[in-house]
């Protein structure tokens, strides 16, 4: 086989694999749209405050989500059954789709009005527990890597998913950081910082 056609092949694979990489977000929509309203709402903002908002997620974030639930990392078997039939396109597809929705305020006051934790910009030394706004920002929309964006969630599944961590039933964040910090955290601090984040965009923290 001469050298050029080595290099038309060599190009048609490289240009295939960039096609099954590339994300498509209105296939994303189409799977949402089928898949995942019923509980995390159109454009990926719940009803339900139990129920996390998935509207400006990050990809990487999503996608390791999906990822976990899949191999069964994190446990839940209603989020199983719909990941287990995903291939890692239509994970990217789907994570592209919700990544790119906007997570409206709602009230624009309550943000700027709310008080910040000390364990937000401060952290506390005695006790080894970094700042939150390390990872998460400032504004808490950071996203570094696999970091989830906190500012607008729900309220009802920050607390939850922080007392999941607390007591060892989710146990899928990067190296255990997440969960080494929150074990050290008290049950009211821990309900504070549900509120500071669920406010921080602008959403009433309703129980």
């Amino acid at each position: 086989m001469s050298n050029k056609n080595l290099l038309k092949i060599a190009f048609l694979s490289l240009f295939v694999s960039f096609q099954i990489q590339a994300s498509d977000p209105v296939s994303g929509q189409i799977i949402a749209t089928k898949s995942c309203d019923r509980c995390h709402g159109e454009f990926g903002i719940s009803d339900d405050t139990d129920t996390p908002h998935l509207a400006s997620q990050s990809v990487s974030y999503i996608i390791k989500q999906l990822q976990d639930y899949k191999s069964k990392v994190r446990g839940d078997k209603n989020m199983y059954k719909r990941a287990k039939k995903l291939d890692n396109q239509q994970m990217n597809d789907i994570a592209t789709w919700y990544e790119s929705q906007l997570l409206p305020e709602t009230n624009i006051l309550l943000r700027k009005n709310i008080k910040t934790p000390s364990l937000v910009n401060k952290g506390d030394v005695n006790r080894g527990i970094p700042p939150c706004d390390l990872c998460h920002g400032k504004d808490g929309k950071t996203s570094i890597g696999s970091t989830p964006v906190l500012a607008g969630q729900q309220f009802g599944y920050l607390l939850s998913t922080m007392e999941y961590f607390a007591d060892g039933s989710r146990s899928n964040d990067p190296g255990g950081a997440v969960q080494g910090i929150i074990k050290k955290l008290s049950d009211v601090e821990i309900e504070a910082l549900a509120v500071y984040y669920s406010e921080l965009g602008g959403r009433e923290a309703e129980e």
